[in-house]
């Protein structure tokens, strides 16, 4: 665990006012006008109306291995604690920004700045939620107020994400599928979860890239983590945990078919995912592991009786609401530690999926799959399953994206799952980066 301009050294007073009118409502156009090179989060979910920004840092830590979430528990607790809040009544409380790698140790080259977990704590923040905006300044660090708009959504085109792979790369992945197939029917494991990743020679321009996300996804969280080096955003529709005054609310997302312009092909669609058995089957190990997970923590889960269909742009999935009370003693980590990872991302039994992934899959996920997210001192909170993401650097743009397994599976739908899932975040990239999709590579 390491700890960096920690608050320790002496309490931090964190102010907080309200913006009343003008370009300081949105917290993107905050992002959008922070000068360059300073630590940058962000986090929407316009269904929720729900939008933060966080900007510089005051206190960064940053965790690895087994225990990773326990340490980030504590070091939270503590970060938090060296606060002196001054804010008029009814403002909500400062936020601490949160991410964590798939795998305990974190990942290689372009991930390795972001480590196996990384909590910081913003040195402005601005929240927008309910129809109104607070902004907060924590110590003595500012950032101007923004005299103008968000800049303009680009609308993104649909993208083909075959175009973007090789040959070689499409057929080692159908190759990925069977060999977990052949797991399966081995008896090894029940599911597997193989990913893949596509590389475009594009950098898009970050706060564009964000406004069109959160206009072409309302249902999904808009996320960002900009260290000033490394970029790894998306918007993904995977509730790992959200606790609001001690109700927890998560989910098994599992089973996929893709949505279609024409209403009655679309409700075909949406109705043979509800129908399929292996789809059924596939989203139902992740919902007993889910509340396996949370009985584990001797929470007592409530559920439906089965799934409903979430529709998204581009691509339809199987979900299942799951929520509890918490008691006092456990918090919001401790339940992202419990649940992490889920069958949806690892394959069941995790620990021989996790294995096989790592002797077969040859792919640096980073934080893409890990929990993304945010929480408060009074123990309020939300991550995601970071899917639907991209890496960026100056050369261009890495991203990822999986399909569930298992038996009855067949490789070639299952790499054009994997391509329908690229495509939702490729044609943002591509329409933000200004250069179309038909251009040549």
């Amino acid at each position: 665990m390491a700890l960096t301009e920690p608050t320790a050294a002496g309490l931090a007073v964190a102010t907080t006012v309200e913006v009343a009118d003008g370009p300081g409502r949105d917290p993107l156009a905050w992002l959008d006008s922070s000068p360059a090179g300073v630590e940058r989060w962000f986090w929407e979910i316009p269904d929720d109306d729900s939008s933060w920004a966080g900007i510089g840092s005051v206190s960064t830590a940053t965790v690895a291995g087994h225990d990773r979430f326990s340490d980030a528990a504590e070091v939270a607790a503590d970060i938090l604690d060296g606060l002196v809040i001054d804010a008029p009544d009814g403002a909500p409380l400062p936020r601490l920004a949160a991410g964590f790698a798939f795998e305990p140790a974190g990942g290689e080259t372009s991930w390795k700045e972001l480590g196996g977990g990384r909590l910081v704590l913003p040195a402005l923040q601005v929240l927008r939620q309910h129809g109104r905006t607070w902004v907060t300044s924590i110590g003595d660090q500012t950032v101007p107020a923004p005299h103008t708009e968000t800049r303009s959504v680009d609308h993104a085109q649909e993208a083909d994400a075959s175009r973007w792979a090789s040959g070689e790369e499409r057929s080692t992945y159908r190759h990925l599928v069977a060999t977990a197939l052949k797991a399966i029917a081995d008896g090894e494991i029940t599911k597997a979860v193989p990913c893949r990743s596509i590389r475009v020679d594009r950098s898009p321009d970050l706060p564009r890239l964000l406004a069109t996300l959160r206009e072409t996804f309302p249902a999904c969280a808009t996320f960002c983590v900009d260290t000033g080096r490394t970029v790894f955003t998306g918007a993904t529709p995977e509730r790992l945990a959200a606790v609001h005054s001690g109700h927890l609310d998560t989910a098994a997302l599992a089973g996929s078919a893709p949505r279609h312009p024409v209403a009655d092909i679309d409700n075909a669609l949406g109705q043979g995912l509800m129908t399929s058995p292996k789809e059924r089957n596939e989203h139902a190990v992740v919902v007993d592991a889910v509340a396996d997970s949370l009985v584990g923590l001797n929470l007592s889960p409530s559920l439906p009786a089965g799934p409903v269909l979430l529709r998204l742009h581009g691509i339809q999935h199987l979900h299942t609401p799951i929520s509890c009370e918490l008691p006092d003693g456990v918090g919001i980590l401790d339940v992202v530690g419990a649940l992490h990872p889920t069958p949806a991302v690892s394959g069941a039994p995790i620990s021989r999926a996790i294995e096989l992934r790592g002797l077969h899959e040859n792919l640096d996920r980073g934080w893409f799959a890990g929990p993304v997210g945010w929480l408060d001192a009074d123990g309020n909170g939300e991550f995601r399953v970071a899917l639907r993401s991209a890496l960026i650097d100056d050369l261009g743009t890495t991203l990822f994206a999986g399909a569930g397994v298992v038996a009855g599976s067949d490789p070639e739908r299952e790499l054009l799952e994997t391509e329908v899932k690229l495509s939702a975040m490729l044609g943002p990239v591509l329409a933000t980066s200004g250069v179309p999709e038909g251009t040549d590579r």
